[in-house]
């Protein structure tokens, strides 16, 4: 079994180590900065946000225009579509709304999962300790989250700080693992 960061492949492209090296030490800067300017994090994370739901409205109306007439879904899929890109450009334009719904997002997503976490608890006998204290712990994130919006903003910055962090670390570490198998 290969993994991403140690298949066959990083041997015959060993040659390029710089460009991941390089990639990680941007990727560490990028979420240095963004550690400690969250404002630069949520900006960013918003700008991701609107142009991931441009290019997802604009490939499901793509996909519905190829979809044989009368399709089963196809007028949902267009509607989704336009729906998509439409939002895209709201966020896009109005980024306080990119925010908004980033944080309300994350504060569903809490909400979710722990109500989920406890009907998994009430259901099965197996782990139900941890899935009642996970359960319960999302629910006190997300009541957080919903008395406390700014709260959920902070929480995206530092996702965002960590994920480059974590990424650029792994880049770094797979440029250094390259160069010594040269």
């Amino acid at each position: 079994m290969t993994s991403a960061v140690g298949g066959p492949g990083v041997r015959r492209a060993s040659s390029g180590w710089g460009w991941i090296l390089a990639s990680g030490i941007l990727g560490l800067l990028v979420g240095v900065i963004a550690l400690f300017n969250q404002g630069i994090a949520i900006l960013a994370a918003t700008v991701f946000f609107g142009i991931g739901l441009v290019i997802q409205g604009a490939l499901e109306i793509v996909v519905a225009w190829h979809a044989e007439t009368g399709s089963t879904g196809r007028g949902w899929l267009t509607a989704f579509g336009v729906l998509a890109l439409v939002a895209g450009f709201v966020v896009l334009v109005l980024p306080g709304v990119g925010v908004a719904a980033l944080a309300w997002g994350l504060f569903l997503w809490f909400l979710i999962a722990g109500v989920h976490d406890l009907l998994v608890a009430g259901s099965q006998r197996e782990h139900r300790g941890w899935n009642i204290a996970l359960g319960v712990l999302s629910l006190l994130v997300a009541l957080v989250f919903l008395f406390s919006p700014e709260t959920a903003v902070f929480t995206i910055a530092i996702f965002v700080a960590v994920g480059f962090l974590f990424r650029g670390a792994m880049d770094v570490g797979l440029a250094l693992s390259m160069r010594r198998t040269r």
